[in-house]
């Protein structure tokens, strides 16, 4: 039989969702995941997190209807998580897209699992599915030297686009900041003007909602301040209190900021073949300055603190070596 649709509220955006569901919604695997989304993401993790998660519950979730023909959660078992998984290897998913999916899966499940009135009657549906195995993800930090031919191209830039509809100081100030102080691209979209406040950043909110003051280098305020001196003026408005401004008066967004970056790139690899170029993208950055905080602090904490991390879990990240520094080091091993 046909499940009827049911209208729900469910972003922070008021963007709408038409998902199925059967008759009985308080028994559905997508009222419970609204509930999940609503408590847990909504206002606690990013837009970007939030999409994510959506678009991976919704996946299992049809899945699931096609397969079962109904979506009542409490005949959710580990046999049907193992079975997507599957599914998802079978369309040719990279195995940290499988993995992405167990750990979205995983979290709902045991939310669901803990609430009271709990639907699970034999367990949590996700005991014992096993993740894939990964290969080791190559450090994405930045090279030293693709770093100065970075900043270089944003110096040029600065001299060179003379337009008036270009910002190439801000573009600069974007790089600096971004490399600078390891924020999350999410993180520096979200800053607003008043909280710069001499050498720091005041209550930036990191992911998990924490706040954070950030120290800023002379360089980065340097970058700064002649972004706010010589441009950002030209694109302030009524509701410009961003830091880092559209020509529009508008707060950039996530994607706005990539093609800063891809532009600068782009300069700082125009002389170069084709093995030679740039790609940079901003985590690219995050990695880089995480690099450099472990090996100056040494601390994985201190790392975390910096970056923004609750835990240490995620330091391992920032302290892999690259291929060529993986080379470097085992070419100069030798009989002691």
């Amino acid at each position: 039989m046909k499940t009827p649709d049911l209208h729900l509220q469910i972003t922070p955006a008021n963007m709408s969702h038409n998902i199925q569901v059967q008759d009985d919604p308080s028994l559905s695997l997508v009222s419970w995941a609204c509930r999940y989304l609503e408590e847990e993401v909504v206002g606690i993790q990013s837009n970007h997190t939030f999409n994510a998660k959506l678009r991976d519950l919704r996946s299992f979730f049809e899945w699931f209807i096609e397969l079962n023909g109904h979506l009542r959660i409490e005949t959710w078992l580990p046999r049907d998580t193992k079975a997507y998984l599957d599914h998802l290897e079978g369309l040719g998913r990279a195995p940290s897209t499988v993995n992405r999916a167990l750990a979205t899966l995983r979290r709902f499940a045991r939310w669901a699992h803990d609430q009271e009135g709990s639907p699970f009657v034999g367990g949590l549906p996700t005991r014992g599915v096993k993740a894939l195995v990964i290969d080791q993800p190559v450090a994405k930090k930045l090279p030293q030297n693709d770093v100065y031919r970075l900043f270089k191209a944003a110096d040029t830039l600065v001299v060179s686009e003379t337009r008036k509809n270009s910002r190439p100081r801000r573009n600069r100030a974007i790089l600096a900041a971004l490399y600078f102080t390891g924020l999350r691209v999410s993180e520096l979209c979200r800053l607003e003007l008043e909280q710069y406040q001499g050498k720091h950043l005041l209550g930036v909110v990191r992911k998990g909602r924490t706040r954070s003051r950030i120290f800023l280098s002379a360089q980065c305020r340097e970058e700064l301040d002649d972004y706010l001196e010589k441009e950002r003026p030209q694109d302030e408005g009524d509701e410009s209190k961003a830091l880092f401004l559209s020509t529009r008066g508008a707060k950039l967004t996530r994607r706005q900021v990539s093609r800063i970056l891809d532009h600068i790139a782009e300069e700082a690899s125009k002389h170069r073949d084709e093995a030679g170029k740039i790609t940079v993208h901003p985590h690219q950055l995050r990695h880089t300055f995480g690099s450099w905080i472990q090996q100056k602090t040494g601390s994985d904490v201190k790392t975390a603190e910096f970056l923004g991390h609750s835990s240490t879990k995620y330091v391992g990240r920032y302290t892999r070596l690259t291929a060529e520094e993986e080379e470097e080091l085992f070419e100069g091993m030798d009989v002691l």
